[in-house]
């Protein structure tokens, strides 16, 4: 009972768990409403002060969501002394997002030529050796709980960028991203104490909300991207089979409510991409820009969990970038 670590357990967790009620994220993100206001206002400046055009911006916005969430694992990573379970996956599922977040970057960079050994001069060498040393270093701090962990994220991110360097055909950037974004999400569900979103309590209203916003908008651009309309169900039985889906859903959000569960938001997630079948399916057309705006509303809810309001401020980008229809209506629509 007076054991000295279930002391010190007991008062860590006392103080997570009130801080739990007050979620940072939530409140980083308010703190962080004008300077969304200000990129949402004058976002079009912006973007031709650096020169990013519409036809091009959404794989700009790809390619840096993609290098800043790697560098979110690097630098924010590495504290396993705050896991509840010593038993652990979350080695391999990093790991893993290391390695898919560099087959992308190796991709994006492979016609950058890299230095020949040999033509390098005697400082040049020893520049390059200490620099390489210096970003594997760093890698590998970011896991040290076992004697391995340094090996298997150095060798995650130098595989995964050779790899993405050896491909002859570009990398799909949506689906890419979509995988990438939803890997992430379900790795910080896993394990929120080690991402900062959470530590030794139950997840609030709040936290839950937030990944279930990366998640279902990300389901939505998908099916619209790879579902075409074409009219085929009655409408009788549309509507209900649309009210059956939509009551399974909403049970099915009210239980991953309850048990902070990855395969139930799984689940969710899998049933919003059937109702959003159903809906698409029905139709007879479906909102042209739609797919890109869940997307960056994907993109968003993702830099806002994980508290980096630059990608989040590129959602926004983002958004402003395609035509402003009626949104909510044709969100509406599709649930």
């Amino acid at each position: 009972m007076f054991d000295e670590s279930l002391v010190v357990q007991s008062a860590v967790s006392a103080f997570n768990n009130a801080a739990l009620a007050l979620p940072a994220f939530f409140w980083w993100g308010l703190l962080m409403l004008p300077l969304f206001y200000v990129t949402y206002k004058y976002g079009n400046k912006f973007l031709d002060i650096i020169g990013w055009t519409k036809d091009s911006i959404q794989n700009r916005i790809i390619k840096w969501t993609v290098i800043m969430s790697l560098l979110w694992l690097v630098l924010f990573g590495g504290n396993y002394i705050v896991l509840r379970d010593t038993e652990t996956l979350l080695p391999f599922v990093t790991a893993t997002i290391a390695f898919i977040g560099m087959v992308f970057v190796g991709n994006i960079t492979r016609d950058l030529p890299i230095p020949k050994w040999s033509g390098l001069t005697r400082r040049q060498k020893w520049q390059l050796l200490f620099f390489c040393a210096l970003i594997l270093g760093i890698i590998g701090l970011t896991d040290t709980h076992t004697w391995w962990g340094p090996i298997l994220q150095i060798a995650a991110f130098i595989f995964g960028g050779y790899m993405g360097r050896r491909m002859k055909r570009d990398m799909p950037y949506i689906p890419f991203i979509s995988v990438f974004l939803f890997l992430f999400t379900i790795a910080i569900l896993m394990q929120p104490e080690f991402f900062r979103f959470g530590q030794l309590g139950n997840l609030t209203l709040l936290h839950l909300a937030g990944v279930v916003f990366i998640g279902i908008p990300i389901v939505g651009s998908v099916m619209l991207r790879n579902i075409k309309p074409s009219g085929k169900i009655y409408k009788s039985a549309y509507i209900k089979l649309k009210w059956l889906m939509r009551c399974i859903v909403a049970l099915s959000g009210c239980l991953f409510i309850m048990t902070e569960s990855v395969p139930v938001f799984l689940g969710t997630c899998a049933l919003s991409g059937c109702l959003f079948w159903l809906k698409i399916i029905h139709a007879k057309t479906t909102p042209e820009h739609l797919a890109d705006k869940l997307l960056m509303m994907g993109i968003f809810s993702f830099g806002l969990v994980t508290v980096m309001p630059v990608i989040s401020c590129l959602a926004i980008l983002g958004w402003i970038s395609v035509p402003q229809n009626n949104t909510l209506q044709e969100i509406h629509t599709l649930l």
